[in-house]
């Protein structure tokens, strides 16, 4: 993945050690970074200002892209140029273009910068002749940031594992973490798994000059977005978003001699299919199950030959389930702890997708932005498995998160939603660079100023896609909407997919407990033959009973000996266990969890963070 990392000496030139520790912190950070073999690193040092910061990248030749320096400004960035040298065409005189417009930008409006930066990118600019520096995330804060910080050092990093390899103190989980990981799945705003490790919040530009203490600013208020002018004219509207995605779709598909399309049986990837040029240098694949071709795989390969483009299925299969140990271990490694069943299933795939193509465009957001679609919750784990201490923080992470959800819809998804999928961001970007249209600053200022007639039932993802390709309209997607057959039967259709949807949700992850014979559907295992793989291509609560039930339990096993024993009663962890696997009750979304912090526990926080451990 690439990244960045670095530390600040917040007392250079006033001891004696000089910069020999922070180089070799440099190096350590560098080889923690280095989890693929493709992966190659730089590290640079401005010893008399006491700023040492590395890159890592998927090739040497565009490490040098991640980094520029000109007339006394060094700007790093985490994710500029990511894909894969030996395929990419580079335009180097856009690039060079864009790096000194940035440049400029910063001699002009100062901590601000930032905001003209294109892309998804975290990064760090030195300005040697004020010997000072600013450090950044993206607007969204998706390209997240990691910081310490005590009275000597500074240290940042786009993954938690490069600090928690240097800094013994942060080895330990943060409570308030946790409580939000177990009832959201990820961490909320600035707080991480792990003590004394904060994350940068969206469009912050942190400011560092020494003598001085640092000064945190932001450069972008989502009150700016919401205060753009609402657009009265809906036909408007619709023609710009389409010029503007077939424009952003035209760039990132030619960029590459490799470039793969994700495609489901959605609205939001067909509407990228429907705004490629005439002739793309691009191939489709989709993810698929091991039971039965899913919709996604049957209406993917009907919209791809529809548009002239090859299709290929990746499926998880048994080759993944023989594996899944080390997919998981090297899951957790990769996501930093936040990403575990799920993760190992996202690294196998994702991992067969950049053989395809080392440059991966979804749809990703789509119906969050366009159709207002969520589905980010945060509850309280099932089973009485928490100690006092961390049902209190489950609890306060419940009223954070009920409180972020009162949020304007569009800023909810990009500057709360977004930026807590980083276990999935960050695996994927493990394996493939990514390119999703729907975050790109002019998509997103339109979102900002649809009409608000949309809300009144209009659905601008099928107007768009009536624009861009109106052939792709006859084929239903994997929800049964739209089609070109009759109405009544276009409705049943719906009807049908939706509660074989639901039927397949249910059947893996557990009927609602107010339902009752939850206990019982669960036991049925015609419904395991019937609805798995229609829509879903993981299937994690089948699995944990049958296939990987001998890998889980010893993992939950280990509980006890972890530092997760003084917040979780890990002999009820096992009672619950004995009824996930015997049907009665459906545990999986907990019993991820735990897995996912009890491997946690042992890569990180148990002694050195090892590379070699997860290869």
């Amino acid at each position: 993945m690439p990244g960045i990392f670095g530390l600040i000496d917040k007392n250079v030139g006033d001891h004696r050690s000089g910069n020999a520790w922070f180089l070799a912190a440099l190096n350590s950070m560098a080889q923690v970074m280095r989890y693929e073999n493709w992966y190659f690193s730089s590290t640079h040092s401005f010893s008399e200002l006491g700023i040492y910061v590395g890159c890592v990248g998927n090739s040497t030749n565009r490490l040098s892209e991640n980094f520029r320096k000109e007339k006394g400004l060094s700007l790093f960035l985490s994710n500029w140029g990511s894909y894969d040298a030996e395929n990419l065409r580079t335009d180097q005189e856009e690039y060079d273009t864009h790096i000194l417009g940035v440049l400029g930008h910063y001699e002009n409006v100062g901590y601000r910068f930032p905001e003209f930066i294109s892309g998804l990118n975290a990064g760090i600019l030195v300005d040697e002749r004020r010997k000072s520096c600013i450090l950044f995330n993206d607007r969204y804060g998706i390209e997240r940031l990691f910081l310490y910080e005590d009275n000597e050092k500074i240290v940042f990093s786009s993954e938690a594992k490069a600090i928690l390899a240097i800094v013994p103190e942060t080895r330990d989980f943060d409570p308030i973490g946790l409580g939000e990981f177990l009832a959201s799945g990820c961490t909320l705003g600035e707080n991480s798994l792990y003590q004394h490790i904060s994350v940068i919040p969206p469009s912050t530009a942190i400011s560092f000059t020494k003598g001085r203490p640092l000064r945190k600013s932001r450069y972008l208020d989502y009150s700016e977005l919401e205060g753009l002018d609402v657009l009265q004219k809906e036909d408007y509207f619709l023609e710009k978003f389409s010029d503007k995605l077939k424009e952003l779709v035209r760039i990132y598909s030619q960029k590459n001699e490799r470039t793969g399309i994700s495609l489901t049986g959605g609205l939001d990837s067909r509407m990228i299919m429907a705004s490629l040029p005439n002739n793309p240098k691009t191939t489709c694949y989709t993810f698929g199950s091991m039971y039965r071709k899913t919709y996604d795989v049957r209406i993917a390969r009907e919209v791809a030959k529809k548009c002239g483009l090859n299709h290929q299925v990746i499926s998880l299969g048994d080759d993944f389930l023989d594996k899944f140990h080390t997919y998981l271990n090297r899951s957790i490694f990769i996501s930093d702890g936040y990403f575990g069943f799920a993760g190992a299933a996202e690294l196998y795939v994702n991992s067969f997708a950049r053989k395809i193509a080392p440059l991966r465009i979804t749809g990703n957001y789509g119906s969050e932005l366009l159709r207002g679609a969520r589905a980010f919750k945060s509850l309280a784990p099932k089973g009485d498995f928490l100690r006092p201490e961390l049902v209190d923080k489950v609890n306060r992470a419940i009223e954070v998160f009920s409180g972020m959800s009162t949020m304007h819809p569009t800023s909810f998804t990009l500057f709360f939603h977004a930026p807590s999928i980083y276990g999935r961001y960050v695996i994927e970007r493990s394996q493939v660079s990514l390119f999703t249209p729907f975050l790109e600053r002019e998509l997103v200022e339109l979102i900002y100023r649809r009409p608000l007639t949309f809300r009144s039932g209009i659905d601008p993802s099928i107007e768009i896609l009536k624009i861009g390709a109106e052939a792709l309209v006859s084929i239903p997607t994997d929800r049964g909407i739209l089609g070109n057959k009759v109405l009544a039967y276009q409705l049943a259709m719906r009807i049908f997919r939706e509660a074989v949807f639901k039927l397949e949700y249910w059947t893996d992850q557990g009927l609602p407990a107010s339902l009752g014979w939850s206990s019982r559907i669960d036991k049925w295992e015609l419904s395991e033959r019937l609805f798995l793989g229609r829509h879903k291509f993981q299937h994690f609560g089948n699995w944990s009973r049958n296939q990987l039930l001998g890998v889980i339990e010893t993992i939950l096993e280990t509980g006890k000996n972890s530092s997760l024993e003084r917040y979780i009663d890990f002999d009820k962890v096992a009672t619950m266990f004995v009824e996930h696997r015997s049907g009665n009750r459906n545990f999986i979304s907990e019993i991820d969890k735990l897995v996912t912090l009890i491997l946690a526990d042992r890569q990180f926080l148990g002694g050195n963070v090892n590379v070699k451990s997860v290869r």
